[in-house]
Order: C-alpha cells, then sequence, then structure tokens
C-alpha cells in the first residue's frame, strides 16, 4: 500500500491565521515542511481519509485528482476532518464530464446529520452518497476491508480510528484521539494481525501525558509499548507521528529530533509511504 499525507495539521493549521507565536512565525519564514495543513491522507491514490476545508489546496498543491476518488471514509463531524459543503460542487450543473457514479462518503451518525443540514435540499445521491457507519461494523469498499474502532475524542462528533487492510497488509490509522477506549483495546487484543504502519496522533507534541482527546510523544509512546505488549506491531512496524497543533510549540525540525528519541518518524504534507 502507499499512504501519502496531503494535511498533517490539526484544526488550527501551522501557521495559524491569526497566531504569532514562535512555531507560527517560524512556518511563515521558513515555509517547506513547516506548513502544514488541515488533516488528510490518500492511500493508493483512490481511497480518501477525511474531507476537510484544506482539500482544495491539496488538489492545487498536492495532485490529489478527486476525479479518480469515488470513496471517503471520514474519522469524525469536526469541520477540520469533514467538511461536506463543498460535496456541492459535484452536484449536477457544478460538475461536467465526470463519472456519472456516485462519490461514496462514509460517516458515522454525527456526520450524517451534518452533511443533511449543510446540503439540505440540495442533496442529490446520483453524485455523493452517503453511508452511516459504526465503531466495530467493518465493511469493505473496493479492495479494502475497514474497520472503525472507538476514538477518545469529543464524544458528539463520533469519533473512529481506521484498521484499514489490504491484499494481506494492514494500517492503523489513529488520530484525534487519546489513549484508545477499552472497548478498542479490547479489539485489539483479538485482532490476530500485524499492522505494517500505524499512524498516531501527535497534537500535543512534547507536551507530556496528554491522554485525552489527544496525544502527545511520551503517550505515543504508551500506546506504541502497549501494541506491541499484546502483539498487534514489532520492530518491523513503521511508525509515524502525526496531525500537530501549534501548541505542540515545535517547530518541524525541532519535532524531529524530539521524536527520533522515541523511535518515531514524523510526517509532513506531500509524504509518501509504500509499505
Amino acid at each position: 500500500m502507499k499512504l501519502k499525507y496531503l494535511g498533517t495539521a490539526a484544526a488550527e493549521g501551522i501557521p495559524g491565521m491569526f497566531c504569532n507565536c514562535r512555531v507560527c512565525r517560524n512556518a511563515l519564514k521558513i515555509r517547506g515542511k513547516e506548513i502544514k495543513t488541515r488533516s488528510q491522507a490518500l492511500l493508493d491514490d483512490k481511497l480518501l481519509i477525511d474531507f476537510p476545508a484544506d482539500t482544495y489546496m491539496h488538489i492545487l498543491n498536492h495532485g490529489l485528482d478527486l476525479r479518480n476518488i469515488h470513496n471517503v471514509i471520514i474519522t469524525h463531524s469536526h469541520s477540520d476532518h469533514f467538511y461536506p459543503n463543498d460535496f456541492w460542487c459535484r452536484f449536477e450543473g457544478i460538475a461536467y464530464d465526470i463519472v456519472e457514479e456516485p462519490l461514496n462518503i462514509y460517516v458515522t451518525e454525527a456526520g450524517y446529520n451534518k452533511a443533511l443540514r449543510q446540503l439540505g435540499e440540495d442533496m442529490n445521491e446520483t453524485r455523493v452518497k452517503f453511508h452511516k457507519i459504526a465503531p466495530f461494523e467493518p465493511f469493505d469498499v473496493e479492495d479494502y476491508h475497514i474497520i472503525p474502532l472507538a476514538a477518545d475524542h469529543d464524544s458528539s462528533s463520533n469519533p473512529v480510528i481506521y484498521i484499514i487492510e489490504k491484499g494481506g497488509k494492514s494500517l492503523l490509522y489513529a488520530h484525534d484521539t487519546g489513549i484508545f477506549p477499552d472497548s478498542t483495546w479490547d479489539y485489539l487484543e483479538k485482532y490476530n494481525k500485524k499492522f505494517e504502519l500505524i499512524s498516531l496522533d501527535c497534537t500535543g507534541m512534547a507536551q507530556k501525558n496528554l491522554r485525552r482527546s489527544h496525544l502527545c510523544l511520551n503517550t505515543d509512546k504508551e500506546v506504541y509499548d502497549r501494541l506491541t505488549e499484546i502483539g498487534v506491531c514489532d520492530k518491523n512496524t513503521i511508525v509515524y507521528v502525526n496531525h500537530f497543533s501549534h501548541n505542540g510549540m515545535l517547530t518541524h525540525k525541532e519535532l524531529v529530533v524530539e521524536a527520533e528519541k522515541y523511535g518515531f518518524l514524523v510526517t509532513y504534507d506531500s509524504l509518501e509511504v509504500v509499505f
């Protein structure tokens, strides 16, 4: 599988629009990997994970081609991960000469209700079709087997993290979560495969002991150690930290140094990982 990180930031992005902190000033000055847009990823150039308002920027800057995308899985309903207003751009009379099959959006109930509120009577399921999903209810999309797991985040957003399987390989995509809920640990303890790649939330960067709603480097290590203990990852598992906020008070360059102490790799916008 190939995972491309299109956006690697939390809700504010880095730099934050109105922020004058050291991290944001540095990002504007250095640019490059220091610039981080809202979280989104693309698997094998065809399965899209999340749909933030920065999707249009990812089309322009990172070669995302939505004309070739037919399935999108959403982690939760917060706008930095799910911005359904833009699906209007695929409706009849707006998008021309496209493949006449719906863009399938897999989303938990909170996201589904948000889409109904925002698109209202304009909802046209011949162009965009929403499918309700729920934690621990697997579903298949193209040649992927996808297992949503419960996340520790704002419960009103119905958050999930994902196991994604294809061709005997397995990915754990775990962002916008704190330490996993017991129900998710119970599921993982029974999971009889090893992950080739784990992508963990690191919103807090070098903050210490961030355990609820988001993670930081030292709690990422706690999660990784437990995943190793229950046998779903080992020394061959690739581990990336992702989903960063300027509140973590590290530049990208500084974060790479700190993450290396834990044995973790650090994502950046446009990074491609083949595993």
